[in-house]
């Protein structure tokens, strides 16, 4: 037989009570269990409910304004001031993108200066809810989404409410920076159809993005079977027949080519950097650079010839 546990018996007004410390003990370990159980499930349920929240895109205590987002960090403005909106899922930047395409790397030269584009006589309709604005120009209107021609290039339009130091991208890849920019229009020339495909475009000031401009870079009349194409044109602009076009790299590699009647050419070449120059009889010319990618066609600038006849 076990051994017994010992009564603790006093009087409570003359009224002998006897008080079993085993039942004591019992009691008390019941009720704690109790309490570590309830503990329990209300720690899954808030576990569930974090996990659901974090699924829809609500894991932090920013607000989830689908109305006000375009794009990755774009600003939403409500009656007081501007709130950024970032939402948890991928970023549409990392998609779309032609294999080794670096948007840094790529030998554009663009330049930024103020402008006003009602002096120009340009339309375009404004979108004052949004702190930062990206345009394309095309013909006498600018546009928050455009086409452009391979090989050719285009001028982007920004429209700045805040003073700070502006970031340009294309997709990922960080295309031009300048410090300390006023509030204010501004022309951005120099852009090109450097690829066959489509450019996502947006810069940064302040910490507020502007909206994504998507460029659609369509053909032309440019041989898109290659997996780099190109133009040899004189000062007015016309097709150069006949004009020898050389391309070097990094690792030594040369390779030449010849234009078509309109000036055109076009040859298969790894994807990488390389210095291109052309020759043609009566023109000098200034070597120039084009980034290929893979996965789609490139397009180097236009290479102009400069006549060297004396008048």
């Amino acid at each position: 037989m076990g051994e017994r546990q010992p009564n603790l018996i006093f009087t409570l007004s003359g009224k002998a009570i006897i008080f079993n410390f085993r039942s004591s003990l019992l009691m008390h370990r019941n009720m704690h269990m109790r309490k570590i159980r309830s503990a329990s499930i209300m720690l899954l349920i808030c576990l569930a409910w974090l996990g659901l929240a974090a699924s829809q895109g609500m894991g932090d205590s920013r607000a989830y304004d689908q109305s006000g987002y375009q794009g990755m960090g774009t600003p939403a403005y409500g009656t007081d001031q501007p709130v950024m909106v970032m939402p948890d899922y991928i970023s549409p930047y990392d998609s779309a993108m032609p294999q080794g395409y670096q948007g840094s790397a790529n030998p554009v030269r663009l330049m930024m200066e103020p402008a006003d584009p009602d002096g120009e006589g340009l339309l375009f309709e404004e979108n004052k809810s949004q702190a930062n604005q990206l345009y394309i120009q095309m013909g006498n209107r600018i546009l928050t989404e455009g086409t452009a021609m391979l090989g050719e290039e285009y001028v982007l339009w920004a429209r700045i409410r805040a003073r700070g130091d502006l970031q340009l991208f294309d997709y990922n890849g960080l295309l031009f920076s300048q410090p300390s920019v006023q509030p204010g229009w501004y022309r951005i020339s120099g852009a090109y159809g450097d690829f066959l495909g489509g450019h996502l475009y947006r810069f940064q000031v302040a910490g507020l993005s502007s909206n994504d401009l998507a460029v659609t870079i369509s053909s032309g009349s440019y041989p898109t079977a290659y997996s780099l194409v190109g133009r040899v044109v004189d000062e007015s602009g016309n097709g150069l027949s006949g004009a020898g076009v050389t391309f070097t790299n990094s690792d030594g590699g040369r390779f030449s080519t010849s234009t078509d009647d309109g000036g055109y050419y076009g040859l298969d070449v790894a994807a990488g950097l390389y210095a291109v120059n052309a020759q043609h009889p009566g023109y000098s010319f200034a070597p120039s650079q084009v980034q290929v990618v893979g996965e789609a066609v490139s397009a180097a600038r236009p290479l102009v010839g400069l006549s060297m006849s004396v008048p």
